[in-house]
């Protein structure tokens, strides 16, 4: 899961910026051609976007959002890059509503095992655990801005914290990953960062950008820091001393899964390395 920490989104119509994506440290891409796009350029955007996937030129993982899809430019956008879909991991779809969205959508279009929903309005926060159990589904992205403007709610961490946990519940339960929404504030850093850590302390696998300066300070959020994996080491050291059984280390009571969540953080520095 770890391979989503940050996703840095690119609006269609600014593609001349994919150079410069691609030289980030972000893990992802999320070619956007959403509501990042205006509606005059949409169609140019796509078009741009089927070229540039014509000459493979993307190196990082691909992300798209397509529109509404189901509205005929949503599945238009779905139908004119269904051609490429080795080269993308997924499509992310906003206004997925429900279950019943999904299936009503999935005959109509040829991705398999590559739905990303969009978890933005206040039906789709109280289904989401059955849009997690659609079998196409692999990953879960919490829209903050359109939620709070469903929920008629501030934009804010309190008021949609209740509607992340349901967004992390429902991955979980099926082995999804989670992508949070961007931060906002392109100069308030600390804010990121503090957000950052906030969602990944709730579970959160990843969380967008829609700045490259954004990325370093997500990608260090959602990574075991140095002591952590230290401290990892050496309780999973101790814990195969004692053959498996529970045991204390610095005071903390070690069992299988006290011992596993070390191993996940062993795992992510190794990754980072790579």
């Amino acid at each position: 899961m770890s391979k989503y920490r940050s996703n840095l989104f690119i609006p269609g119509h600014t593609l001349d910026r994919l150079e410069k994506a691609q030289g980030s440290n972000a893990d992802a891409i999320i070619v956007d051609l959403e509501d990042g796009c205006p509606d005059s350029e949409k169609l140019a955007a796509r078009e741009t976007l089927i070229n540039l996937l014509k000459e493979n030129a993307f190196s990082k993982p691909l992300f798209v959002r397509v529109n509404d899809a189901m509205e005929a430019l949503g599945r238009e956008d779905i139908d004119s890059i269904s051609p490429f879909q080795d080269q993308i991991e997924a499509i992310i779809l906003p206004k997925t509503q429900s279950f019943d969205f999904l299936a009503t959508l999935a005959p109509m279009i040829d991705f398999k095992n590559k739905l990303v929903p969009l978890i933005e309005t206040s039906r789709a926060i109280e289904t989401v655990t059955q849009i997690a159990a659609f079998k196409d589904v692999v990953g879960l992205f919490f829209g903050a801005a359109d939620a709070s403007a469903s929920l008629g709610c501030k934009l804010a961490w309190e008021p949609l914290l209740y509607a992340r946990h349901r967004v992390v519940l429902a991955a979980s339960m099926f082995n999804l990953f989670t992508i949070d929404a961007p931060y906002f504030y392109i100069d308030k850093m600390a804010g990121l960062k503090e957000e950052a850590e906030a969602v990944k302390n709730l579970g959160f696998t990843g969380k967008a950008a829609i700045h490259p300066d954004q990325i370093d300070y997500i990608n260090e959020a959602f990574s075991p820091s140095a002591e952590e994996k230290a401290e990892a080491k050496k309780v999973l050291e101790e814990y195969q001393k004692s053959g498996g059984g529970a045991i204390k280390v610095d005071g903390q009571m070690i069992d299988e899964p006290i011992a596993e969540a070390m191993r996940l953080k062993i795992t992510l520095g190794e990754e980072e390395k790579k």
